[in-house]
């Protein structure tokens, strides 16, 4: 075996190392049903032929070869794809850099919708990873611009002692009442760890108010058992079904009465509304007004005089005793009206009398026309 021969095994080795390095690297070389692209950059930013094309991340293809298209006046990168994923509308190709240490990949994105046409392809470039932080403040300037006057405002605020925290940090006084705050604070922490005041008590296992809030928290509890079992008003309300057909019935009526308020039915209603009806109660209640001004002192009237007139009341007064004292006289006697009324023999009496009496003046009326007769007979003699 000469040296020439195990020269050239090694080259062929190489030779095949390599072409199979690039084949793991560049991917499998094409097929016929691959997508072959073209697509237009006004600056490619380094990309490479041989490098991948990757979608969402993936490596789905791989950079052919790059020229310039002076018809188009721009870098034309030839691709192949080996999925069939042509371009639609929202589509993007865009040089994206690998890494900071270099290399760059083409990102694509298919879009969706209707097909675009594959001969005005245009993409473009990130710049490298500087170009994007440069993109960046670009498509930002004005808010990173409004953030820098902002903090500038704000710096010279504070150190003029503006706001609260400028304040504190150039008045002393406030500075002083800051610490006292804090420091009050810290007291109140501190009882609060060692059971001091209401909130240390209550959060003190062996405190009154302790006991006393968690009997609170019983208590609770079991008025809300009550109310989920639906006892109590409060449950009656949420449980029992005749109680909220109750209810139901209750808020029907209430809105029947204001629709018949609304309306003119009911005299209420008519109150409302009918014009004529409220005149009337206007009127009526003029009346009574002047009627009521009738009875004070500046009025006329027998009720007024009445009201305001001592002699009047005087007089009013002794002929309601007088008459008090003849009906107490004719109940006690003795006297004619009191034996009459309590003594049945004198009213038996006096009923016969009155009987007599009547059946008398009955004949004298039916003897009247004879005796007239005989007067006119007898009167020549």
């Amino acid at each position: 075996m000469t040296r020439d021969f195990v020269v050239g095994v090694i080259f062929i080795l190489s030779l095949v190392f390599l072409g199979a390095l690039t084949i793991l690297i560049r991917g499998v070389p094409s097929g016929s049903d691959d997508l072959i692209l073209e697509v237009g950059f006004s600056d490619v930013s380094g990309l490479k032929p041989g490098e991948p094309v990757r979608i969402r991340g993936l490596r789905a293809g791989s950079i052919e070869h790059i020229y310039l298209d002076e018809t188009r006046g721009l870098a034309v990168a030839k691709l192949r794809i080996w999925e069939h994923l042509p371009p639609r509308n929202e589509y993007s190709f865009k040089v994206m850099t690998a890494s900071a240490l270099g290399g760059s990949y083409l990102d694509y994105k298919p879009g969706k919708g209707e097909l675009v046409d594959p001969e005005a392809l245009v993409g473009t470039a990130s710049g490298g990873l500087f170009g994007e932080v440069g993109s960046m403040l670009a498509e930002n300037r004005d808010a990173i611009k409004s953030s820098l006057e902002n903090l500038d405002k704000l710096l010279d605020n504070l150190q003029s002692g503006q706001g609260i925290v400028g304040g504190l940090l150039s008045n002393d006084e406030a500075k002083t009442t800051m610490l006292n705050v804090i420091k009050g604070m810290g007291t109140i922490v501190d009882d609060l760890e060692n059971g001091r005041g209401i909130l240390g008590s209550l959060l003190s296992d062996d405190s009154i108010q302790r006991q006393q809030f968690d009997r609170l928290l019983t208590l609770l509890d079991q008025e809300m058992q009550f109310f989920s079992s639906g006892e109590g008003t409060a449950g009656m309300i949420f449980k029992d079904a005749e109680f909220q057909e109750h209810v139901r019935t209750t808020a029907r009526n209430v809105d029947r009465i204001t629709t018949s308020l609304a309306g003119t039915d009911g005299i209420a209603g008519r109150v409302l509304h009918d014009k004529t009806l409220s005149q009337y109660w206007m009127d009526i209640s003029v009346n009574l007004r002047s009627a009521s001004e009738q009875l004070n002192e500046t009025g006329q009237g027998p009720l007024r005089d009445l009201l305001h007139d001592r002699e009047l009341r005087t007089r009013m007064r002794d002929a309601i005793e007088a008459i008090a004292s003849i009906s107490e006289a004719i109940e006690k006697g003795p006297g004619t009206l009191h034996s009459l009324i309590n003594n049945p023999e004198l009213y038996q009496e006096a009923r016969e009398t009155l009987t007599l009496l009547r059946d008398s003046t009955e004949d004298l009326r039916e003897q009247e026309p004879v005796s007239a007769f005989f007067s006119i007979l007898f009167a020549p003699f």
